[in-house]
């Protein structure tokens, strides 16, 4: 059910009937968990529509255009997917699906992810993907959440939302429930509560048992949720400030109680909460082709969602000794001049923008900015060892976009550098992104090698957008591990876990320099919505005429 801000005991009955709810999982066997994942696959289809329909009406978007595609893509695809792969890792400990396979790589046990069949092979050619295991865990001790996954003790979750992307919701609670065997009480955020009614009919029968509750309101129906005494753990996925004042309190005790490690909650708390997302450009010779794509690549990074992304690419990190760099920059910005600007639908967008644009030299105002609006702003050229806390240092929640050039005229001189330079003074650990071109990668494999085990993020992506990560469902999501109560900038603990893995440290998405066919995602794919509906019902229900119906228009890019 859905309860109203207006009820003062809203919380309170939600409570109580995830915690009837975590009862009845005790007792659910592996066969159950899957019949209800059929029920939810029916039912997430057949509200897809609607859902999709709301979501493009509060962000300004047409829903019969190409850009609505994104809220296909972001909201009810991504869903499904994530079932699809929850079905394929459950009906696995039944004997009725291959397991993923182990290898090492870098002095790090991997576990591959991705290709797993011909599916994947033809839905997304020349992508791979594999889990990087912590230190001293083998992949044979990786899948040990398997073993106890109907055995481990019921509880009750508290999941504070984000509101800018549709699917965060659902999938975190799909996480908290079949990996954490958790009920879970989803408190929906203010900027997207009008989404509450559609999620509770395409979730409809874990509601019923008692596995989901929904709740809508502000900061009070938060506090109460994720400090009630029956609640055993908390998810929230938003900003580092949000989670200090769950964890520290108010405003004037939180730097008081922070310096005396006085936490205001006694419970176990996980949290995904963004990032100022890099992507290092590695010098190299690239052909007009090759060039034309990667800037459309990097572009469509920024603008998806009108930037209101945790994974828009926020710092480009060029060679300064990179003949092309400059030719790269300026199509970049003719590229940002023609994408139309989009609906700043988030609070706070335009002063966010304004003190953007204010605290950063070589800015260029890209498209149109009126009617709320915002234009693409580009600052080139940054000092990076500058003071830029905007561009440097905070997440900046809008469409701005900022680069800094290091030394290094190939691979082996500058990776090292680019990688610190990430590591060390960039915001947040959550994904980045690493554009390198084969004959690069083949030259310098041993540079490439390690800048991937070196550089601190929950998510690399090799020559795409790390929002594919997020969206592809395999790999496990969230920052990289070390941040502290005290200091947790992007987060703690990984969601999107569908292959139930224990001990992850990263994951690694790889993919082709210049594809075969336009990705999905990009601003200017021509036949995008067609392709993301038919991907949302092949995700629902696989089978040979909905996987062509995905190939037509999507090879048509």
């Amino acid at each position: 059910m859905v309860i109203g801000r207006e009820s003062a005991e809203s919380v309170e009955g939600a409570v109580k009937c995830a915690l009837a709810g975590a009862r009845r999982l005790e007792a659910m066997s592996l066969e159950q968990r899957l019949d209800l994942i059929g029920e939810l696959r029916r039912d997430v289809l057949a509200e897809a529509q609607a859902w999709v329909a709301t979501s493009c009406e509060a962000k300004g978007i047409d829903p019969d255009s190409n850009l609505a595609a994104e809220e296909w893509l972001n909201g009810p695809m991504s869903v499904l997917r994530n079932l699809r792969l929850l079905d394929r890792t459950l009906a696995g400990l039944l004997g009725r699906a291959p397991s993923a396979k182990g290898s090492v790589r870098a002095g790090q046990d991997t576990i591959s992810v991705m290709p797993r069949n011909l599916e994947d092979r033809l839905l997304f050619p020349g992508v791979r993907a594999a889990v990087w295991l912590q230190p001293g865990v083998e992949a044979q001790d990786a899948a040990a959440l398997e073993e106890e996954l109907v055995g481990r003790e019921p509880g009750v979750a508290a999941l504070l939302s984000a509101g800018n992307v549709s699917s965060i919701g659902p999938q975190d609670f799909l996480h908290l429930l079949f990996a954490r065997n958790r009920a879970c009480v989803l408190k929906t955020n203010p900027v997207n509560e009008d989404l509450a009614p559609h999620l509770e009919r395409a979730f409809r029968v874990a509601i019923e048992l008692g596995l989901l509750q929904i709740v809508v309101g502000g900061a009070e129906e938060g506090a109460a949720l994720v400090h009630h005494a029956q609640v055993d753990e908390v998810h929230v996925t938003g900003s580092a400030a949000t989670y200090d004042s769950i964890v520290w309190g108010d405003p004037q005790v939180r730097e008081a109680n922070r310096a005396s490690g006085t936490s205001t909650l006694n419970k176990p708390i996980s949290a995904e909460l963004g990032c100022v997302t890099p992507v290092i450009v590695v010098p190299g010779v690239w052909s007009a082709q090759e060039m034309r794509h990667q800037v459309e690549n990097v572009s469509s990074m920024l603008v998806n969602n009108a930037s209101f992304n945790c994974v828009a690419a926020k710092v480009l990190v060029t060679s300064l000794d990179w003949p092309q760099r400059n030719e790269f920059l300026d199509a970049v910005a003719r590229e940002l001049e023609q994408i139309p600007t989009r609906r700043a639908y988030y609070p706070g967008s335009a002063d966010r923008h304004r003190a953007f644009c204010e605290a950063h030299p070589n800015l260029q105002l890209l498209g149109q900015g009126q009617d709320g609006n915002l234009p693409w702003a580009f600052a080139t050229g940054l000092d990076p060892d500058g003071p830029f806390p905007l561009a440097f240092g905070q997440e900046a929640w809008c469409g701005v976009l900022a680069e800094t050039a290091l030394r290094g005229a190939s691979a082996p001189e500058f990776l090292p550098s680019a990688v610190e330079f990430c590591n060390r003074n960039l915001f947040g650990t959550l994904s980045c992104t690493l554009i390198m071109d084969p004959r690069s990668i083949r030259r310098h494999s041993s540079s490439y090698e390690r800048a991937l085990a070196d550089l601190r993020y929950g998510s690399i992506a090799v020559n795409h957008w790390t929002g594919v990560a997020y969206g592809l469902g395999v790999i496990p999501w969230g920052a990289h591990p070390g941040h502290t109560r005290a200091d947790i900038q992007s987060g703690v603990g990984f969601v999107h876990n569908t292959e139930l893995l224990e001990g992850v440290q990263k994951s690694v998405l790889e993919g082709p320099f210049l594809p075969l066919f336009k990705p999905l995602w990009f601003a200017r794919h021509k036949h995008a919505l067609a392709t993301a509906k038919a991907l949302t019902r092949y995700e629902a229900r696989p089978g040979l005429g909905r996987f062509l119906a995905v190939l037509s228009p999507g090879v048509r890019g």
